[in-house]
């Protein structure tokens, strides 16, 4: 069984760029080190859009601000993959829509990790669905009621409505620049804690001790002639290497599984139960690039430049 995602029509969730966010054990700024190599990163991936034609010719602020978007929105799709290994592997009970489950392990993974750059996924991600949802209106593209995931706008307000749950003062004015009303954020604030408080207790007896082996995780990233950028972008980031490093660090896995990133044909992303392989297709990163330099000039202005 494969678990697919339509990016036609839905983007979805998930985050850990583990180095990279991970380390931060509690909800207290990012250490300067930590600021300093998400920084490089970005600075890394920015650099590298110089050898797409079609991009180099962007500000180098357009370019940062498309980096950004990307990566968020990578990141979120992992984290989401990772729920459904975690769902899966662990044979962990859920009540409702699993697609719904991953989201909310995505979005709660980044609120308890606290940092700059875990609340900035979920900015980008949240962008991800309303731009997708303009792009859909924009072609016409029927509402799938009957999808297994939600609407692209109800997952962007769930990422909304968390978020405030964690924290509804710091987040007061992203309630009122997304016009989440009065009454639903009050209730956001059960909701968070119901959600993280049922992921606390399904985790916690498969959270590794320090004396466990740990499991073995496969990466591997396809070369790619066609997206020579993307396979550069994601190697100097070592974006596999450091979710394989967390999964294995923080989980004790009945199996050993793999992590790709390849060329599949389709933006996608997806966990295969059978083969047990959690798979970034190169595409993906393809499709952000376009939604973005093709509708977001469209989202209202705080929320096109929020930090």
């Amino acid at each position: 069984m494969t678990h697919r995602i339509s990016y036609r029509r839905h983007f979805a969730g998930a985050i850990t760029i583990a180095a990279l966010m991970i380390s931060a054990p509690t909800a207290s700024a990012q250490p300067t080190e930590q600021q300093s190599r998400i920084a490089a990163a970005i600075d890394g991936a920015v650099k590298a859009l110089d050898s797409s034609p079609k991009l180099k010719k962007m500000s180098p602020q357009a370019k940062r601000q498309l980096v950004e978007f990307v990566i968020g929105n990578t990141m979120f799709v992992m984290a989401h993959e990772m729920g459904h290994a975690l769902i899966n592997e662990m044979n962990m009970p859920v009540l409702g829509r699993e697609e719904d489950a991953a989201d909310s392990f995505a979005v709660v993974t980044a609120l308890k990790i606290g940092s700059e750059f875990s609340e900035r996924v979920l900015i980008e991600a949240g962008k991800g669905w309303v731009l997708s949802s303009k792009r859909d209106k924009k072609q016409k593209n029927a509402l799938a009621f009957y999808d297994e995931h939600g609407l692209d706008l109800q997952r962007a307000y769930n990422v909304v409505c968390f978020m405030v749950g964690s924290n509804p003062d710091k987040y007061k004015s992203l309630a009122e620049d997304t016009k989440l009303p009065e009454e639903r954020q009050a209730s956001c604030v059960r909701d968070y804690k119901t959600t993280v408080w049922s992921w606390d207790e399904m985790l916690k007896p498969h959270l590794r001790p320090a004396d466990k082996p740990k499991v073995a995780i496969k990466v591997e990233y396809q070369d790619d002639e066609k997206y020579a950028v993307q396979v550069k972008i994601l190697r100097q980031m070592g974006l596999l290497e450091a979710l394989a490093t967390h999964a294995a660090d923080r989980y004790v896995w009945p199996n050993p599984f793999s992590m790709v990133a390849r060329s599949c044909g389709e933006p996608n992303a997806t966990w295969n139960i059978g083969a047990r392989t959690l798979t970034l297709c190169y595409e993906l990163a393809s499709e952000f690039v376009e939604l973005f330099q093709g509708y977001s000039s469209k989202l209202p202005r705080k929320f096109r430049t929020a930090r």
